[in-house]
């Protein structure tokens, strides 16, 4: 079945992979592309067809090329819609590619898959960033290593790129969650107000997590937890609520949650 209108054919699908059914270096190489490793079960399921769903929607495909991967020939490639019901249930070994190859999914077996592609395309195929998701992968492997025992090799392939803080002396200044905690301790100090606090913090997480900064615990529940407290506090007092933290409130619960942290 041929729909969409996005130019792609089995021969293209070709250049997506090497010679030893991996991901070739040279796609990967066009638009900066980065790996993801996935759990997967014995067949695909809803959970990883959202991949390419969501990384087709991102990076703007509306064809994916259903392609089983044999050595020396261009395979066939079947032309679906991305959300179609027949990309679930399929055995490996399977290649979903987005039409304008921006992205893929490799189902080389049971028990993973990896998922690459461009930044545009990992924004919904890897909603949580590229590091984080690795991170998720390597925990999965040592819980499931004895159903799996080949994922613990397949997740040291991958190792998040960034170190996981864990606690605020950490963190460098000159980065987006540097940027939080300065600004915890500047509302803190009085040197901000509670909206000024507020907008800032805010866009300094969104650029934490677009630049696949990680943290983890205890600094992780120390920054959901002033998330938590945001989510309680207008920044317009024209829709403040009532029940809403006013400044000082605000004020002293990061002050509370800075002196239990540092």
């Amino acid at each position: 079945m041929v729909v969409g209108s996005n130019e792609g054919r089995a021969r293209d699908t070709m250049a997506v992979l090497d010679g030893q059914g991996s991901f070739s270096e040279k796609w990967l190489s066009v638009g900066e592309k980065k790996n993801v490793p996935f759990t997967a079960g014995s067949r695909t399921d809803g959970s990883l067809v959202r991949r390419i769903t969501e990384g087709c929607r991102t990076a703007g495909a509306d064809v994916v090329l259903v392609v089983r991967p044999s050595a020396g020939t261009a395979p066939p490639a079947d032309r679906l819609p991305p959300a179609d019901p027949g990309l679930v249930a399929l055995p490996p070994p399977l290649l979903l590619v987005t039409a304008n190859l921006e992205g893929a999914v490799l189902f080389p077996e049971p028990g993973y898959a990896l998922v690459a592609g461009t930044s545009a395309f990992l924004a919904g195929a890897a909603p949580a960033g590229v590091d984080q998701e690795r991170a998720l992968f390597a925990r999965y492997a040592r819980a499931a290593a004895r159903k799996w025992p080949g994922l613990e090799a397949t997740a040291r392939s991958f190792p998040p790129r960034r170190v996981a803080w864990k606690h605020p002396e950490a963190v460098p200044t000159d980065t987006s969650t540097g940027r939080q905690l300065a600004l915890m301790r500047d509302v803190a100090a009085g040197r901000c107000t509670g909206a000024e606090f507020a907008v800032g913090w805010l866009d300094a997480r969104r650029r934490s997590q677009q630049q696949g900064e990680r943290v983890r615990d205890p600094l992780e529940t120390l920054l959901d937890r002033v998330f938590s407290l945001l989510e309680d506090y207008s920044i317009d007092p024209l829709f403040k609520e009532p029940g809403d933290l006013s400044d000082d409130e605000l004020q002293n619960a990061v002050t509370e949650l800075l002196l239990k942290a540092e």
